[in-house]
Formats: structure tokens, sequence, C-alpha cells
């Protein structure tokens, strides 16, 4: 039987995503964001319909002024300390983002009852995480970058499935590349396939040698064969980038 890798890594995302005030019934103080469009290769740009049962992901962005990437270890043990007093289930990751021609730090939090975020919000005020005071932002996107603790599973040669994620894969690359060839890259990869209904982002891992630079791919229907041929394809169109 074939050893298959088995990954537990801290790394990270980077996508473009547009962002809007929450809307929300509660009054926030704070100034936080939303994902109109989770994975836009996917649901929006070819009118996806979703089902009542299925849950379509969905990020909340805490715009903070306190923490940048540098105080990640305080980040990650303050939301250890509020995990074990906050009886509903969350994940939090720090980020940056554009905003208002600016990079901004951020949490990125998602969660399965929304209706609890206020008191989320208050728990990491009280460990002294200090938010960007509210205000309307019209519709935008950004380039977003959050860093995040992998687990992945190989299910294929240097092709990996997120534990944590449904419908949620990962391969290698030889290289990276500036979002804007990244981006140039998967629209022309995407053009001249017929299996359109995906989303791409670039993501990354570290390693003892250094970084695994990664595409992720949302895609509820992926198969084997779509996987190994984006594959091949990322590196054929990342080669004639240089």
């Amino acid at each position: 039987m074939e050893n298959r890798k088995h990954i537990e890594s801290l790394g990270f995302v980077i996508k473009k995503e547009k962002l809007s005030n929450l809307a929300s019934d509660f009054r926030f103080n704070e100034l936080l964001l939303e994902d109109l469009d989770p994975f836009p290769g996917f649901y929006d740009h070819f009118h996806i319909p979703m089902s009542e049962t299925e849950q379509k992901p969905r990020s909340i962005f805490a715009i903070i002024k306190s923490m940048s990437f540098e105080d990640m270890d305080d980040f990650i043990r303050i939301t250890r300390t509020i995990k074990k007093e906050f009886k509903h289930r969350f994940d939090a990751v720090m980020g940056r983002l554009e905003l208002q021609n600016s990079l901004v730090s951020c949490i990125r939090i998602y969660m399965e009852d929304y209706s609890v975020l206020p008191e989320l919000i208050g728990l990491y005020a009280k460990q002294g995480i200090v938010f960007h005071a509210n205000k309307t932002v019209k519709p935008f996107s950004s380039l977003i970058n959050v860093r995040k603790y992998f687990v992945l599973d190989e299910v294929a040669p240097e092709i990996y499935h997120d534990e944590d994620l449904p419908d949620t894969y990962y391969f290698s690359v030889d290289r990276y590349l500036p979002w804007n060839k990244f981006e140039t890259v998967t629209v022309t990869i995407r053009n001249n396939w017929d299996h359109k209904v995906y989303d791409a982002a670039q993501a990354g891992i570290y390693t003892k040698n250094g970084v695994v630079e990664l595409v992720r791919i949302y895609d509820r229907n992926a198969t084997m064969e779509h996987l190994q041929y984006l594959k091949e394809k990322y590196r054929i169109e990342a080669n004639r980038c240089l």
C-alpha cells in the first residue's frame, strides 16, 4: 500500500473577495465586514443555486488596530483562552486585507451560529483587542491574506484534501507567483477548460526547508482527474510566466 503524507502545519491562504459591512440586526460599534462572494469562481460567477440544506461558507472580518502578524503568538493564546470560556464553536485566525487603499489587520471568523457573534467580539475586547470603529463601507474587492493551521491528507502524489473544510483541496506548484500573475493564469486555465465551476486561491505551508507553494481549489464536484489536470496546467502556465 502506498504511503500517503499527513501534514499539520502553519501556513497561509491568499484570495480576492468582495467585502462589505456585515448585515446584522445587532448594532456593532466595531467595524465588521462580511464576504459577499466567498468562492467567486464557484457560486456567483456561474450562478450556482444553493439548496436549503447546503451551507455556504461565510467569513466575518473584524478589523483590528492593536495587532498584526508579528503578534500572532499572543493572538493564538487569547483565542485559546476564549475557547475555554465560550460555549459555541468558532474558528478565528489572523489576517490582513486592503481597506480604502490601506493594509489593515483583521480577525477572520467562521461560526456555526452567528447570533452569538456579539458575545465573541466582546470576549476579544476584554482580552485587550482594539477594534476599528464601525463605519459605512461600500462593497469592494480586496486581496486577503490569512494565516491558518492546515490539517491535510495526501490523496494523490502532491494533492491534498483539507480535513477541516469539505470540498477543499490543495496541490503543490513549483514557484510562487505574484497575485496578478496567479489571477491571469487562473483565468487562462478556466477559459480553456470545459469544467469551469471551481474556485482557486493561492496557499502555502511552512516547512523546515521553506515554504511549500500550493494552489487551493474549492470544488463540490472535484475528481482526481480534475485535480491532476489543474495541477499540470498550473505548472505549465506558471513556467510561461518566467
